[in-house]
């Protein structure tokens, strides 16, 4: 067997068992975040999951954790929003699905607002770490990414730079620290993940007062 084939089939093995690992996650789950916001998982696709905000808009994102949201849609109008798709670069090749330590890789914007452009982000894999949610502990994959806005016959300009904890067992990004290039500082945490038959109105809206109120 090649080595280029031989390469291909380790990936994929690599992406079919993360899948896998967190396949109890299923659709219907509720994500509670720490800025008060809450997620439904709604469908799971091969390579990426389509998850619905308390405000009924539609992310659709890669599981793949560095990749930026694939598509935004607003709500009622779900022709309001945007697309993003990587168009050079190859993230996948990133540890732990990967042997890549860093990687640089280009996306497209298209929104119904602002057009079209094109971002680029570097990544690097930082190593294993851990994330206790509700007194268990989780295991992590750690990256630093920066996001540069492409400009033709300019500089990238740095727009911002991010730390992300991955949680494979659950298909999330668990804590998300971000700095914008004006100084801005945003930390969001996954706070309660709710498996479908323990979702109801009463323990969302308990679980997000008691952050609210918390602050």
């Amino acid at each position: 067997m090649g080595t280029t084939m031989l390469r291909k089939l380790t990936l994929t093995t690599l992406l079919v068992a993360s899948t896998q690992v967190y396949a109890e996650l299923k659709p219907g789950s509720v994500a509670i975040y720490s800025d008060g916001s809450v997620e439904k998982l709604v469908r799971i696709e091969d390579g990426w999951r389509l998850w619905e905000s308390e405000r009924k808009r539609l992310y659709s994102r890669s599981d793949l954790p560095v990749v930026p949201v694939l598509h935004y849609q607003k709500f009622p109008d779900r022709n309001q929003g945007y697309r993003q798709r990587v168009i050079n670069g190859q993230p996948q090749l990133l540890l732990p699905f990967g042997e890549e330590e860093s990687m640089g890789f280009d996306v497209q914007r298209i929104s119904s607002s602002s057009g079209e452009s094109v971002r680029r982000w570097d990544c690097k894999y930082v190593g294993k770490g851990s994330f206790t949610l509700r007194k268990k502990k989780l295991k992590t994959e750690k990256y630093e990414c920066s996001r540069f806005a492409v400009k033709a016959k300019q500089a990238d300009e740095l727009k911002e730079t991010v730390r992300l904890k991955y949680s494979p067992s659950l298909g999330l990004v668990v804590d998300r620290r971000s700095t914008r290039a004006n100084g801005k500082k945003e930390r969001v945490k996954l706070v309660r993940v709710l498996n479908p038959e323990k979702v109801t109105a009463k323990r969302i809206a308990r679980t997000v007062y008691k952050l609210r109120t918390s602050k």
